[in-house]
């Protein structure tokens, strides 16, 4: 009998625990789908805005589209796209698994890589570079990796790199004057 009562509270829990872990209100849902599915001409800003006015933490939501089989592929490279703006463990770890899934459209691959990188290089350039890195020989996202590692490279470098006294004299010089 009391074994009996362990298995019946493990089963239950073992159901319970899904269900809790993926606490997604099904009207915010329908609300971030909707306008990302029905606003094509919209910025990643505007949308980000939109999304903000939706709900609080939109990832949950985006991660949810991203894996709805009956949802367009456009509208999953918005939701891919807008994690970029929200560089949280749970994006991280929903990129990295769109970036790792060969089976994945190409495009929502491509674009994994390009707002895994846009989001997660400056926080730990080594720990990106080792991750993308592996993906270089990759036929379909290969390219992606390389150009998208070479930009993020040259944008960290130029926010590290301060202009030289010469560039502020330059500058200096062929600023005009104005007169009062």
């Amino acid at each position: 009998m009391y074994i009996k009562k362990i298995l019946l509270i493990l089963l239950l829990a073992a159901f319970a625990l899904p269900v809790t872990a993926q606490s997604i209100d099904p009207s915010v849902y329908s609300k971030v789908k909707s306008d990302l599915t029905i606003s094509r001409h919209k910025s990643k800003a505007e949308f980000k805005t939109s999304l903000d006015r939706i709900v609080s933490d939109p990832v949950p939501y985006l991660k949810a589209i991203t894996e709805d089989s009956s949802i367009r592929i456009y509208v999953k490279e918005k939701a891919i796209a807008l994690l970029e703006y929200y560089p949280t463990e749970e994006s991280e770890s929903v990129l990295k698994s769109k970036i790792e899934d060969g089976n994945q459209h190409k495009s929502l691959r491509n674009l994994s890589v390009k707002s895994y990188s846009s989001a997660f290089y400056g926080k730990d350039p080594q720990k990106a570079e080792i991750f993308l890195g592996t993906f270089k020989n990759d036929k379909s996202i290969g390219k992606t990796v390389d150009s998208t590692l070479q930009e993020a490279r040259y944008s960290a470098f130029k926010k590290k790199t301060l202009p030289s006294k010469e560039d502020f004299e330059k500058y200096r010089r062929n600023k005009t004057l104005e007169k009062k």
